[in-house]
């Protein structure tokens, strides 16, 4: 038996804790770059090495310029389209449950000299062989430009708390066969007041909210793996293929064979 733990002292600052989950970091040579209203359920970093290519949203242009850098927030429906040849670095990342709601958009920031070192960085990296090597400048520059995005990007995060723990709840549990009753105990809700704080705070109930982040696990697990689409709704807690084709086509206008080929 290990001995007691014993802590005698004063919490004088309390922070929440935070998730950073980069799914890929590359650099890609693009002739041809024509997305149509794409969603997908994570962040997306774009640092263009040329000029060329031209994000669209809600109607609006944004060319990508050399020299900046570009964060757009998870669903975030966008559009591309090329002037001519161009070549970029880009990444894909998570936040975590809460922080990737952050208000959608396409966010444009300078770069400084000690980015432009981390990513001298990541291209020497990249001329080697990467096995047993990790992009952990990549994690530097994810930091740097999420740190730097305005607050308002981040005003829909102030929740109640007991929904900040029935998100994390569920976002842990995507698996298992989770209940409205004990999503509500967890949280130390009754199953009305639960759904009555979603409705008020994030406009969605519970059981859509859980959805969405199956789905996102979902569309995750078909872009940056090969599991098969049988494996992938068990794991996220979707029942079998036919029900997640069905929740794909409804709330993602897309299938999953369609969704893996699109973004292979």
């Amino acid at each position: 038996m290990g001995a007691a733990h014993r802590v005698l002292g004063q919490r004088t600052v309390a922070l929440p804790g935070v998730t950073l989950d980069i799914l890929t970091t590359r650099k890609i040579e693009l002739e041809l770059w024509e997305l149509r209203r794409l969603n997908d359920p994570y962040w997306r970093l774009y640092w263009p090495m040329q000029e060329g290519g031209i994000v669209e949203i809600d109607g609006e242009s944004t060319a990508l310029r050399p020299g900046t850098v570009y964060l757009i927030p998870p669903r975030t429906t966008f559009s591309t389209r090329t002037r001519r040849p161009f070549s970029k670095w880009y990444c894909h990342f998570n936040l975590g449950p809460v922080a990737d709601r952050a208000a959608p958009g396409i966010y444009a920031f300078r770069v400084q000299g000690r980015h432009e070192a981390m990513l001298q960085e990541l291209v020497e990296l990249g001329a080697r062989s990467p096995t047993g090597l990790y992009p952990w400048a990549s994690l530097q520059l994810v930091a740097e430009f999420v740190k730097a995005l305005p607050a308002e990007v981040w005003e829909q995060q102030r929740l109640d708390s007991r929904v900040l723990k029935a998100m994390e709840f569920m976002n842990q549990h995507l698996g298992l066969k989770l209940t409205s009753e004990q999503v509500a105990r967890h949280a130390g809700l009754s199953v009305r007041n639960l759904n009555h704080l979603f409705k008020e705070e994030v406009q969605q109930s519970p059981m859509r909210v859980l959805l969405d982040y199956r789905l996102d696990e979902a569309c995750r697990l078909l872009r940056h793996t090969e599991e098969s689409i049988e494996s992938i709704a068990e794991s996220c807690g979707l029942l079998n293929r036919h029900y997640l084709s069905r929740m794909m086509r409804q709330y993602r206008n897309t299938s999953p064979a369609a969704y893996r080929s699109e973004h292979s």
